[in-house]
């Protein structure tokens, strides 16, 4: 899923600790509170209220994607929290869905999965120039340096492209360049000055990218996800594909549910259908369930708008990477099946025309 953190400079005193200080104190914000409330209902000659003991031995919830909690990496120096290896299946994890692709609707929207992924979505058709835009909302998002534990102190943002999620989209860039696809690969940092307005730098970013380049037929907004349990655990989404270890990813689709026009959604939902299709079919466990959620992600600005997290902040940019080369061959597959649109004067003439079917 999408996060949304400030970046370690301009922060508020609560922003500059680490996730999980954010975690503790927030924690013991609402229990003053609550505790608060609760002696302020009191008698006044009631007896006074006495802490709770901490129940340590209780588990924390797990994320929606997991069954089961693993056990995390041994070895954790002492000061450091532990990492997980974990894999999520939608098929094993019993997610909704059709056709073999599975989905995490966190939307409140109703959908008929077999339906919206029997679409017709046409692309623009090809033309001379770039096809792939490869934007980052979230530019500063990081990966780890190892993959047993990690240091609660260290931030998961960096600003240096070759630290952040901007290498990634250097190497999602290189292997469709490879395979006969122009790319545009926009570095903007979209996350400065303001992480919480990044989406709307983004859609300027987008846009003006669009317009520049009216070939390009795919946006894909890259960003790796986060996956950390309130005991500090971290996640690291991971599996193994011919040796090698590969990132697995996520697609987001967004929805007009919170209140921003997006007429069209469906149409997203069909191509990200059939780009996880395509990504399974290849490399069966590569893809989480597709993750469907109220906010748009600037996705109305193409139906073949791709949100991917790649991993999360536990995992590493090599396994990123390895699952980015993956991440093209379906792109390249995507572009080449989907039949693309007419053109427009032909479109309108065919709007007035009796349509025949064979």
């Amino acid at each position: 899923m999408v996060t949304t953190r400030s970046l370690p400079r301009r922060q508020s005193p609560l922003q500059r600790l680490s996730a999980l200080g954010q975690i503790l104190a927030l924690n013991a914000l609402g229990g003053f509170l609550l505790a608060l409330t609760l002696a302020l209902s009191l008698p006044a000659d009631a007896p006074p209220l006495l802490p709770s003991p901490v129940e340590t031995d209780l588990p924390a919830p797990l994320p929606p994607l997991l069954l089961t909690r693993p056990e995390a990496e041994e070895g954790v120096p002492e000061g450091m929290l532990p990492v997980s290896a974990i894999q999520i299946s939608g098929e094993r994890g019993g997610y909704e869905g059709a056709e073999g692709v599975y989905f995490q609707n966190v939307a409140g929207i109703g959908v008929d999965y077999a339906a919206a992924l029997g679409r017709e979505v046409a692309l623009p058709a090809a033309a001379e120039g770039p096809q792939v835009l490869i934007l980052h909302t979230h530019t500063s998002e990081a990966y780890a340096e190892q993959i047993h534990w990690y240091d609660p102190a260290a931030s998961a943002y960096d600003r240096d492209n070759s630290q952040n999620i901007v290498a990634v989209g250097d190497t999602l860039a290189a292997a469709l360049e490879r395979r006969g696809i122009g790319v545009v690969h926009e570095t903007t940092h979209c996350d400065d000055p303001s992480f919480n307005q990044a989406y709307n730098k983004s859609r300027t970013v987008a846009e003006a990218a669009l317009a520049e380049h009216p070939s390009i037929r795919v946006v894909i907004d890259l960003h790796r996800d986060s996956m950390i349990t309130a005991e500090g655990l971290k996640y690291r989404p991971v599996l193994t594909v011919d040796g090698v270890e590969t990132a697995q990813m996520m697609l987001v689709v967004g929805s007009p549910k919170n209140g921003l026009a997006h007429p069209d959604w469906l149409d997203n939902l069909a191509l990200a259908g059939r780009l996880y299709q395509l990504l399974e079919q290849e490399t069966p466990g590569l893809m989480r369930p597709i993750h469907i959620s109220a906010n748009r992600y600037n996705q109305h600005l193409s139906p073949a708008a791709f949100l991917v997290e790649v991993g999360t902040c536990a995992n590493t940019m090599a396994e990123a990477d390895a699952a980015v080369e993956l991440l093209a061959e379906g792109v390249a597959a995507l572009l080449t099946e989907v039949r693309p649109a007419p053109p427009a004067g032909v479109a309108a003439a065919a709007a007035k025309s009796p349509s025949t079917r064979h």
